[in-house]
């Protein structure tokens, strides 16, 4: 009689079901991997996993955008990223502002995370839609924003601007200096909103500490570990990472100074401050969610518009024929001409060179079913979706913009449906940035002063760079005074 060893037959067969489970699951990847698209199905960007990441996150993205859109000839496509849900790009305006305006679109969490390391919490623009501390926060912020805290504000920065060009440009007018205005004019507005939104007396040095620290710490943060996450795991190892989080504890650190100069100021503003908000209004905040609010508004209210001051003074030198039309427009006495005039080129500016060209990005809660006029046919993006809204795509539609790629504010003179529609340079939807009106108001201001008394010269060009966002970088300009 032969033994039979049930332990033995019993380890056996769990060892067969194992390696047939693990086959078919591989079965399954394999057939996932290689089973043909849907029809509806967006077309797939044909590089790998490792170089995708690399360019979404590399300074060319916007550009590289642009030439996805015409060499695969779709307006919508998905990137070959394993991202929960997939990872898609939707170019055309129609399109974007579908998603922005649904009620059920949301930030995606697990991408804006990274900004939640950079100034310590979570905070008004990276929590989700249905967070009540977000409603709360939104709905106390708000009052910041009326049309009377927007005069206030705007007359801050306009006494800003004017110190300015009195310390600084009048010194170097008519003189062979040059100067940078992708450093000259962020900080100028870096002044006037911590002064107007957070009663705070800022210094160049607070400036120069404030924007050095947050570079560093977003390059490492937001970009260097958002292709690599295994730096943020090994992180004891890595220098880099030990700096950027130093950078942040600096920014942190700033942001407490200045809400603890507000709390020891005796002379508090009576008018609905930023930070009498946040200090005063924000009842179920911590200490550590208040400085993270003050830091990401600090950020949001002087970088963009900065740098769209900037590039539009750059513009300018570049077609000095429309710095002078403009000029002339400023200098007669008819106010709604020259308003008209110059709002035709702010908008142009911003068109042509989106200082956030990659745009937002959001989480799609249901099936989107959108018709692709590049490629002539209905395209399906998924329920659970990461979609990227470029504005450089909508921006530099040439369906919508004849000559996109030209700098030519009389377009708008008689802009199509189409254009109004195409230029979303703050978004739209319940997530819209809550300083718009601000950030309005003080391009006018800025460059109507500015202008109405100088003229630039463009000596060195630069180059386009995208870091956040899209400026140019290295450009020298020369001053002079206009001559009446």
């Amino acid at each position: 009689m032969v033994d039979f060893d049930y332990a033995a037959a019993l380890s056996d067969n769990i060892a067969t079901l194992i390696l047939l489970l693990l086959a078919l699951v591989a079965g399954w990847v394999v057939f996932t991997l290689n089973k043909p698209p849907a029809k509806d199905a967006p077309v797939k960007v044909p590089i790998g996993i490792i170089e995708s990441m690399n360019r979404l996150v590399a300074s060319e993205a916007p550009w590289w955008h642009l030439q996805l859109r015409e060499s695969l000839g779709s307006s919508i496509f998905q990137h070959n990223i394993p991202a929960p849900g997939g990872m898609y790009v939707i170019c055309s305006a129609k399109d974007q502002r579908e998603v922005l305006l649904d009620t059920t679109s949301d930030k995606p969490l697990h991408l804006y995370s990274s900004f939640d390391s950079i100034v310590g919490h979570k905070h008004i623009f990276t929590r989700s839609t249905t967070d009540p501390l977000l409603k709360e926060a939104k709905k106390s912020i708000v009052h910041a924003f009326s049309s009377s805290e927007i005069k206030r504000m705007n007359a801050i920065c306009t006494k800003c601007i004017k110190e300015w060009e009195a310390d600084f440009l009048e010194k170097i007018a008519d003189t062979d200096a040059t100067f940078d205005p992708s450093i000259e004019l962020p900080k100028v507005v870096f002044k006037s909103i911590v002064e107007a939104a957070f009663e705070y007396e800022a210094t160049p040095e607070d400036f120069e500490l404030f924007t050095s620290n947050f570079d560093i710490a977003v390059r490492e943060i937001a970009f260097r570990q958002a292709v690599n996450p295994l730096r943020k795991l090994f992180s004891f190892m890595i220098p880099k990472v030990w700096e950027a989080r130093k950078c942040c504890s600096v920014m942190q650190n700033f942001a407490k100074k200045v809400l603890e100069a507000y709390r020891n100021n005796p002379n508090k503003s009576e008018c609905n401050t930023l930070i009498k908000i946040v200090e005063t209004k924000l009842n179920h905040f911590s200490e550590q969610h208040k400085t993270a609010e003050l830091l990401s508004l600090i950020v949001a209210g002087f970088d963009s518009t900065g740098y769209t001051l900037a590039n539009t003074l750059v513009l300018l030198a570049k077609h000095p024929e429309e710095m002078k039309r403009l000029q002339q427009s400023l200098l007669q006495d008819d106010p709604a001409q020259s308003n008209d005039h110059l709002k035709r080129v702010i908008t142009e500016s911003q068109r042509v060179i989106p200082v956030g060209a990659m745009g937002s990005v959001r989480l799609i809660n249901r099936d989107f079913i959108l018709f692709d006029e590049l490629s002539n046919r209905k395209v399906k993006v998924p329920k659970g979706a990461a979609v990227f809204l470029p504005q450089i795509t909508s921006h530099r539609d040439e369906m919508v913009f004849k000559d996109a790629e030209q700098f030519k504010p009389d377009r708008w003179e008689n802009p199509t449906k189409e254009m109004v529609q195409s230029f979303i340079p703050f978004a739209v939807g319940k997530r819209t940035c809550p300083g718009q009106s601000l950030a309005n108001a003080e391009l006018f201001s800025v460059l109507s002063s500015i202008l109405s008394k100088y003229e630039f010269e463009l000596v060195t060009e630069g180059t386009l760079e995208v870091f956040m966002t899209m400026k140019y970088a290295n450009t020298k300009l020369r001053a002079k005074r206009v001559k009446a």
